[in-house]
């Protein structure tokens, strides 16, 4: 998020943190307290997720989805920004610092459908991938994919995420040879992440890779 902008902001509307409401300065984007509190994502519970060919090389996330990170998810889908822009910038360092996923090309967000951005006014995973692009110089394209009107993933279960992907759809683009960043809020089964990358793949991306703020903790054989 630009700080100018973020500066300008907190003159009129204090900052305060998404997650516990308490006044933080300007260029905070959560408070110290709950950022202790925030248990980071086990890089094993995310192997679970390409233990099998999910057609993405690679998953990386910031934090478990629970407790303080949970709320924090909440309240980005809930209009305040500033969490997704915390996640985002944790992505992007981590990004960085992967000898993999610093090659990617591009930037695709996780889509939501139309009547459901209308509602909310952002994509929140838009807002994380915009956050990972400022950190990395990846450029970021949110009209690649698109998704129709269909039942909230989270209320589903496992068997019917598989079956409710298939509202997810790829407008006219070449990808050829383009390794991409797939970027979401949370991955769960994987179920969204994997039918996304197979649209990609369709059109030509050599590789995708999953950046997602948070993950839950996996059982082997959920995909």
């Amino acid at each position: 998020m630009n700080k100018i902008y973020r500066f300008i902001a907190d003159l009129v509307y204090p900052n305060i943190c998404p997650i516990c409401g308490d006044f933080i300065e300007w260029d905070q984007y959560v408070c110290g307290s709950c950022i202790h509190e925030l248990e980071p994502a086990d890089g094993a519970e995310l192997e679970l997720l390409t233990y099998k060919d999910c057609g993405f090389s690679r998953v990386i996330a910031a934090f478990l989805y629970n407790g303080k990170a949970r709320i924090g998810v909440l309240s980005l889908k809930n209009g305040q920004k500033s969490f997704g822009c915390f996640l985002g910038e944790i992505l992007g360092y981590a990004v960085m610092n992967d000898k993999m996923i610093c090659q990617a090309d591009l930037i695709v967000p996780v889509p939501m459908s139309a009547e459901k951005r209308r509602e909310r006014g952002y994509n929140q995973a838009q807002v994380i991938a915009e956050e990972i692009s400022m950190v990395t110089g990846i450029k970021t394209d949110n009209k690649i994919l698109y998704k129709n009107k269909s039942a909230q993933q989270h209320v589903l279960t496992r068997e019917q995420r598989k079956l409710n992907v298939s509202s997810f759809g790829i407008n006219n683009c070449k990808l050829d040879g383009m390794k991409i960043i797939l970027c979401d809020d949370v991955i769960t089964t994987g179920s969204t992440a994997e039918k996304c990358t197979e649209l990609l793949k369709a059109k030509g991306a050599a590789e995708v890779y999953v950046a997602a703020g948070t993950t839950t903790k996996l059982e082997k054989g959920m995909n």
